[in-house]
């Protein structure tokens, strides 16, 4: 089970906002932590591992983090605070 937690500006104590998140991994499984600016791309898709699908023109920058073991992201940020 994971576990996550967010906490909006109108209930933290400095007007912050607090995103958190706990998995249940092995205890010193490495996290990774990946940051892709943000880029314009010309390709028409993007091949994942099972489907391709429609690539968008332009994709924000993102910081990441995912299981060493993991393709793509299990939790991350976008330059707007967009966090999931």
């Amino acid at each position: 089970m994971c576990d996550t937690l967010v906490v909006l500006s109108k209930a933290s104590r400095d007007g912050g906002v607090i995103f958190a998140k706990n998995s249940d991994r092995e205890p010193n499984q490495a996290q990774i932590l990946e940051y892709y600016p943000r880029m314009e791309h010309d390709e028409e898709t993007v091949k994942c591992i099972y489907i391709e699908v429609p690539q968008v023109k332009e994709t924000y920058a993102v910081l990441i983090s995912r299981p060493f073991w993991m393709w793509g992201a299990e939790m991350g940020v976008n330059e707007y605070g967009v966090a999931i």
